[in-house]
C-alpha cells in the first residue's frame, strides 16, 4: 500500500503503520503467525485431532504463565503482508475454529524490519 493510501483505522491497520515506520519490506513474502485462541484451554484430544485435520501445519502452544500468554493454536503462512490478507486470513481461521469455541484476532510477522 502506498504512503498516499492509508490503512484502515483498526488494529490491523495500526500494526501495518508500525511496521511501515520501521521500514518493513511489504514487497516481500514473510512468515506471518496467526494466533488462534479458544474459550476453553486445553483443547480435548478430539478437538486437536479435528483441527489438525483441517490445519495440518498448525502447532499447539501451551500457556506461558510468565508472560501470561494463553494457550493457543499457532498457524504460520508465508505471504506478503497486506491489510486484506491478514484480515481475510483471521476471518477464515475464525470460521474454521468457531465450532470449537475458537477465534483468531491477532497476528505477528516473523521477519526483521529495516536496517
Amino acid at each position: 500500500m502506498s504512503e498516499t493510501t492509508p490503512w484502515p483505522l483498526d488494529a490491523d491497520g495500526d500494526m501495518l503503520r508500525i511496521l511501515a515506520e520501521r521500514d518493513f519490506d511489504f514487497d516481500t513474502a514473510h512468515n506471518i503467525e496467526f494466533y488462534v485462541e479458544f474459550d476453553s484451554w486445553p483443547l480435548t484430544q478430539e478437538q486437536q485431532t479435528d483441527i489438525s485435520t483441517i490445519l495440518p501445519e498448525a502447532s499447539y502452544v501451551e500457556p506461558n504463565e510468565e508472560d501470561e500468554l494463553p494457550g493457543h493454536v499457532l498457524f504460520t503462512v508465508n505471504n506478503k503482508v497486506t491489510h486484506e490478507f491478514v484480515t481475510e486470513e483471521q476471518k477464515r481461521l475464525s470460521n474454521i475454529v468457531s465450532n470449537f469455541g475458537g477465534f483468531c484476532n491477532s497476528w505477528a510477522v516473523c521477519s526483521p524490519c529495516g536496517t
